[in-house]
């Protein structure tokens, strides 16, 4: 048995994180995802961080699933090629600089003449026209304009430790396609879905980031801001997050702790919490001073008191919920070796997971252009290019290696 989405076949042109993860969610649930890339090089991340066997441990995440297929687009016979692979497809995925697509010949309005179908997502930085459009764009940039980096830091504007749009972006342009597939059902016609990463971050942050911007005019009642509900608290052997918004939650870890905490009027009420919050934060880690995380977290838990224990990087694959959820799979990879990632959320019936691991660049290419008819004569050329190619590729991480 296979996923929800057995039968379609996309087509992604993108490199580094929101392309390749959209199409990875996709993949994930079935999708036939051939991912196109440029010859010798190929997408980017497969050079970005943790590596082993020439290939980047990010790149192996994003990209399972997928075959992939070597194509140089400015080359009449591989761009022939492409097209035919269009004919057969129901989504194009990109994320070239705006304009990019449209010189290549390979924009919407192209190829949904060869095929009326065709579902085509665009993802950008800021989107395909305005001030930006020609901005080399970034994560932190995104996070710089929607206005999340000042948020973070505080009185010194600060980064999130992840490239936190990108994949929202990724996400949002996954559900895009696949509701415009369930449209297509209806209308017969695909369609053109240009999406920006800076419109995917003001969506994604808005709610709660934005709740004290959202109503205008006057007569507006200010509660402070929701991320201030939240601190972390230092314990015996590492920290706590414990949700202290309702009053009943305080009393019962003062009196679990023999304190008279919850009486003092500076800290009986929430707002008087968070008005005092940087007092009020020493006197509850003077409560946790002597506690272990996993003693506080059982004694809450039991007081129904919001409780999580912050696990490191290096732990969380320990957790108990974790484990017990089967959250992670541990699997090796044929050349990359033994590997742990996350199961995708939503769960499918019947649907194998992970079915195939990240390809090297090309590795597909024979089987999927004599699958569509391909002359084996290109086929033969470019898989001696692609030989060619790894060979020297392989010469320039050696010697980047030893450098």
């Amino acid at each position: 048995m296979t996923g929800p989405l057995d039968g379609y076949r996309v087509l992604e042109l993108t490199s580094t994180v929101s392309g390749p993860m959209a199409a990875m969610v996709l993949a994930d649930q079935g999708a036939d995802v051939i991912k196109i890339e440029p010859p010798l090089f190929g997408d980017t991340a497969r050079y970005l961080g943790s590596s082993r066997a020439g290939m980047g441990a990010m790149f192996a995440v994003l990209n399972r699933n997928k075959r992939s297929v070597a194509l140089d687009l400015k080359m009449e016979a591989e761009k022939e090629a492409f097209m035919a692979l269009v004919q057969t497809a129901d989504v194009v995925i990109e994320n070239y600089l705006p304009g990019v697509v449209k010189s290549l010949g390979i924009d919407y309005e192209t190829l949904s003449v060869l095929n009326p179908e065709l579902v085509y997502a665009s993802i950008s930085g800021y989107g395909q026209s305005g001030p930006y459009v020609n901005r080399r764009v970034f994560d932190p940039l995104i996070q710089a304009t929607a206005g999340t980096a000042s948020e973070q830091g505080g009185d010194m504007p600060k980064n999130m430790r992840a490239v936190v749009y990108d994949k929202v972006t990724a996400l949002t342009t996954a559900q895009a396609v696949t509701a415009a597939l369930l449209q297509r059902g209806k209308t017969g016609r695909g369609q053109y879905l240009p999406i920006s990463m800076l419109d995917s971050a003001l969506y994604y942050m808005w709610p709660d980031m934005m709740w004290s911007r959202t109503l205008l005019g006057d007569n507006i009642r200010h509660k402070g801001e929701l991320a201030d509900y939240f601190p972390i608290f230092r314990a015996k052997d590492g920290y706590v997050s414990i949700v202290l918004v309702s009053d009943d939650s305080l009393e019962m870890l003062s009196i679990w702790r023999g304190s008279e905490l919850h009486l003092d009027v500076r800290y009986s009420t929430l707002p008087a919490r968070l008005a005092r919050a940087a007092a009020f934060n020493i006197e509850i880690e003077a409560l946790l001073a002597d506690v272990s995380t996993a003693e506080i977290c059982e004694m809450l838990d039991a007081f129904g008191v919001p409780v999580a224990r912050v696990n490191t990087l290096d732990n969380v694959h320990e957790d108990a919920q974790v484990l017990h959820a089967g959250s992670l799979v541990e699997t090796e990879h044929p050349a990359v070796g033994p590997m742990r990632f996350p199961r995708p959320p939503a769960r499918f019936a019947g649907a194998a997971f992970p079915e195939r691991h990240a390809p090297y660049i090309g590795d597909h290419t024979r089987e999927v252009l004599a699958s569509i008819g391909v002359a084996d004569s290109v086929i033969d050329a470019l898989e001696e290019r692609d030989g060619n190619n790894a060979v020297t590729l392989a010469a320039a991480l050696e010697a980047e290696g030893s450098g």
